[in-house]
């Protein structure tokens, strides 16, 4: 092993803090180490109380929907919100089958996407389907369940149109897009699954992938490319039962088993995607080869437990890792009960060199961990610390937040120089 290790102090100077006030976090010193092989370790402590050098917050900007009345800010039930280059804002509001668009300022400009089978409509399926909205530069809207890719330009108009994308010549189960550039390449979740049986059991091994694609005028490229990365690995046992019943008739019945899911991930934009355990602050940067380029620990964390060990031991600490423009990594902590809508969100924020800038709560409903802590409510991370969320209220009402994120401490978002 090769070592090359800089010592970096995160110096914060301030007022002097009033009384009952908590004084500003003493510097975190990083270590940064060169590995066999190029890869880069950035080592950060583990935080103080408070959660490190910085105390970020949400300021809210901008709040969309409505309880009562016909109009277009009364939503239904809202899966996801994109955002353009001049802050048009495209909410899918699975709930009323369309899409509808907002300017920056929130007023409405026009519905599009309607529910329906023809050109320039989309097929809308019940809230399992995991519909998502992406905006690629410089005009296209990507609305994608895993069974459809369909794409509009920002007035609605129909650009392109898949039912699914090529893994072996087989059509996956799930493929869908997640992410886009403004250099042409779509980033893409593609679900790939075998089954065995033996005797009554049936195993289930599904894979997802991330993937690199070029988008081409007409439509994304069909063909998975062999260089894509394995991003996750689940295990569903099916185990049938039968049951004797009076007459003679015999019922069949099923015990499904499924793995918890292992790991989160999120797609930066470019040649990487970054990856984590959810029982472990370890996150690497891994290249569409498969090459781990970088890897950011927090702590002192222990080896994640392997895929196949006993799930009553598996504690998830992460519900979900997201990036921003700048390259910050937005990592949402598990929340201490995921069936309670009104614990506060808390995220764990580190810059684009792997440094890690302090600790965010807010009490907010955007990023709601839902269904057993398997699904999280998506964000939209703006250049700048603007984020744009799908909320929703006590009752399960759903409206659309525009916040920004802050210090009280005026720490810019901004991506850093890099001292390695």
């Amino acid at each position: 092993m090769t070592r090359a290790t800089a010592a970096i102090l995160l110096t914060v100077a301030g007022p002097a803090p009033a009384l009952g006030m908590e004084a500003p976090h003493p510097p975190q010193e990083v270590t940064v180490e060169t590995l066999e092989g190029g890869r880069i370790l950035v080592r950060n402590p583990a935080p103080g109380r408070g959660g490190g050098p910085d105390e970020w917050r949400l300021v809210e900007e901008l709040r969309l929907g409505q309880i009562d009345g016909t109009g277009p800010e009364v939503f239904g039930d809202v899966h996801d919100v994109a955002v353009d280059e001049r802050g048009n804002i495209y909410v899918l509001d699975v709930g009323s089958k369309e899409v509808r668009v907002f300017d920056r300022e929130g007023r409405h400009l026009r519905n599009m996407a309607r529910g329906g089978e023809g050109p320039g409509e989309v097929r809308y399926r019940d809230w399992a389907s995991g519909q998502n909205l992406v905006f690629q530069p410089p005009n296209r809207l990507w609305i994608g369940d895993g069974r459809q890719q369909l794409s509009f330009d920002s007035l609605g108009n129909e650009l392109s149109r898949a039912g699914g994308f090529l893994v072996g010549g087989q059509l996956p189960p799930r493929s869908k897009i997640v992410a886009a550039d403004d250099e042409g390449f779509v980033y893409q979740e593609v679900r790939v699954s075998d089954r065995t049986r033996s005797g009554d059991e049936t195993i289930s091994h599904t894979r997802t992938y991330g993937v690199r694609l070029p988008v081409y005028p007409e439509h994304p490229n069909p063909f998975v490319p062999g260089d894509s990365v394995v991003l996750d690995g689940r295990i569903s046992t099916n185990t049938m039962q039968s049951r004797s019943e009076s007459g003679g008739n015999i019922t069949l019945g099923g015990i499904i088993r499924v793995s918890i899911p292992r790991r989160v991930w999120g797609f930066a934009g470019g040649e990487t995607v970054w990856a984590a355990n959810r029982a472990a602050y370890r996150f690497h940067e891994i290249t569409f080869a498969g090459d781990t380029v970088r890897t950011i620990v927090l702590g002192n964390p222990p080896e994640p437990p392997p895929d196949d060990s006993d799930e009553s031991e598996f504690e998830p600490l992460i519900a979900g890792l997201s990036v921003s423009p700048e390259g910050w990594l937005w990592v949402l902590r598990f929340p201490d009960d995921p069936d309670n809508p009104g614990d506060r969100r808390v995220w764990d924020l580190f810059d684009n060199c792997g440094r890690y800038r302090g600790e965010l709560s807010s009490s907010e409903r955007i990023a709601t961990v839902r269904f057993g802590g398997d699904t999280v409510d998506p964000i939209d991370l703006g250049a700048g610390g603007v984020v744009h969320g799908v909320a929703r209220d006590a009752l399960g009402l759903s409206y659309v937040l525009r916040l920004r994120l802050e210090s009280p401490r005026g720490t810019p978002v901004a991506a850093e120089e890099c001292s390695w």
